[in-house]
């Protein structure tokens, strides 16, 4: 009913608000001194770091946790071993940025002692 570009009056502005709401695509903004439905920004792609973070809060899987699970005779289910190593290889371009970055490794970290890491 409400389309992207169109204007909308004084009369309507309520039903195209609601449109506008449940379509999730657009919204209404002043332009010229006109109301009108224009397209919403694309919402920016999220940050590896970003996609690491939020793998770890569904999965539980920290870096400790994904190191102990990843050791030999772990235990752990091939399903949890992949997501694992999944979340793994998308972080492990931000530990080789930091290193490059001048940020060392505890040496505790690289014999793999990973108390206090996350």
């Amino acid at each position: 009913m409400f389309e992207i570009g169109e204007i909308v009056t004084k009369e309507n502005y309520t039903q195209a608000a609601i449109a506008c709401n449940k379509a999730g695509d657009r919204h209404i903004a002043k332009r010229d001194g006109q109301y009108v439905i224009v397209a919403n920004a694309p919402l920016p792609e999220p940050t590896v770091q970003e996609q690491v973070r939020t793998l770890e809060m569904q999965t539980g899987l920290t870096r400790a946790v994904r190191e102990l699970v990843l050791a030999g005779n772990s235990g752990a289910s091939e399903y949890v071993k992949s997501k694992a190593q999944e979340i793994e290889v998308l972080a492990e371009p931000l530990r080789a940025d930091n290193t490059e970055a001048g940020e060392t490794v505890p040496e505790a970290q690289e014999a793999g002692d990973d108390a206090g890491t996350v």
